[in-house]
């Protein structure tokens, strides 16, 4: 993969090609936007599962994450963000019922990122970088990695364990069975942050190959993209939603 190097404004007449792997990242809560916006935008059954989170504000975040999806698909694909259906795969991963694109998308706090391929499935993560480092969560590093992890001062592990996590995260959803693959198996040490990664199938299927990068940093995240085929380009773009619905067609 090769990046173009750190978040630029999407250009306009944007066309996502074979090949190639686009990263929308977007604020979920821009200037004059409110829940009734993002009402607008989902199903009565995304309502009734937001109804289900244990505080408003988990279920008003996850109804916004669904409507700037929308927003970012729609925009890619030249249609309105309310003609934009989901549906689920075979491994139960978010789709569009059209399978015109490949996506995937994260978020965190108030930051949406959307993963988007022609040619290939795909995964995205993104973390809070600011958030503690538990000492636990080295049980989800391989033996390898957790070597390395103790070998890092304490100040330097927390940045090192959410490069994988990222990572791994990235690497799970573009294989389609996320964290039914346990972790702790894939290892996702790759050189100057990107490379293929062997990632073991359930019930012992085999192995498959994914291809991780890592996305450029910014506003305390980290992140990391993944594909199923080798990417000939990687792009990442800052989608300003306000503006993209002004001249949406």
């Amino acid at each position: 993969m090769s990046n173009m190097g750190g978040w630029a404004a999407v250009p306009s007449g944007l066309v996502v090609r074979s090949g190639e792997l686009h990263v929308f990242r977007a604020e979920l809560a821009p200037a004059h936007y409110t829940l009734g916006d993002a009402l607008e935008l989902v199903t009565d059954e995304e309502r009734a599962m937001a109804e289900t989170f244990g505080r408003s504000a988990d279920g008003w975040a996850f109804l916004n994450a669904r409507a700037m999806i929308r927003r970012v698909l729609g925009w890619v694909l030249g249609r309105s963000p309310a003609g934009v259906q989901f549906c689920r795969s075979e491994h139960g991963q978010l789709a569009l019922v059209d399978r015109e694109v490949c996506f995937s998308a994260a978020h965190v706090g108030g930051q949406q990122m959307v993963a988007v391929s022609l040619s290939s499935e795909v995964g995205v993560d993104v973390q809070d970088s600011h958030v503690a480092y538990a000492e636990n969560l080295h049980l989800a590093l391989t033996e390898w990695e957790q070597r390395l992890l103790r070998r890092l001062s304490p100040a330097a592990r927390q940045m090192f364990f959410l490069s994988l996590w990222t990572r791994k995260e990235a690497v799970l959803r573009a294989a389609g069975y996320g964290l039914r693959v346990p972790p702790e198996e894939v290892d996702v040490l790759v050189e100057d942050g990107a490379g293929a990664v062997a990632v073991p199938l359930p019930n012992g299927a085999g192995v498959t190959e994914i291809h991780v990068r890592d996305l450029p940093s910014g506003r305390g995240t980290v992140a990391a993209a993944a594909a199923t085929v080798p990417v000939t380009a990687l792009h990442t773009w800052t989608f300003n939603a306000t503006f993209h619905q002004a001249h949406s067609c």
